[in-house]
């Protein structure tokens, strides 16, 4: 995919992106907003590289969140559910696509 096209497809599928990052940026710290950042950079880059598998990325990302937080509690951990960073990228990432209608054109 050329750099033009990969452009028009990420204004297109993450258009609502920065409403929702708006939000997290501004009650978050300057290390959780650095994290957030990164894994939304990393989410958008593995979905622009497989659009059509976007479901099964968030998919796969959410759960690998779930089983980091499952693991911490069967260490010891109380069980509190985090909305961390990273689980609020993957959440507002999944928000974003679902804006964007992607599977409906």
């Amino acid at each position: 995919m050329e750099k033009q096209e990969r452009t028009a497809i990420e204004k297109r599928l993450f258009r609502t992106l920065k409403n929702y990052m708006h939000g997290y940026h501004s009650n978050a710290t300057e290390k959780e907003k650095e994290a957030y950042d990164a894994k939304v950079e990393q989410l958008k880059a593995r979905i622009l590289d497989d659009v059509e598998h976007a479901p099964e990325i968030i998919a796969e990302e959410f759960a690998a969140h779930q089983a980091k937080m499952y693991r911490a509690q069967m260490s010891g951990e109380y069980a509190t559910l985090k909305c961390n960073a990273e689980w609020k990228a993957i959440d507002n990432v999944y928000m974003a696509l679902i804006d964007s209608k992607p599977f409906k054109e």
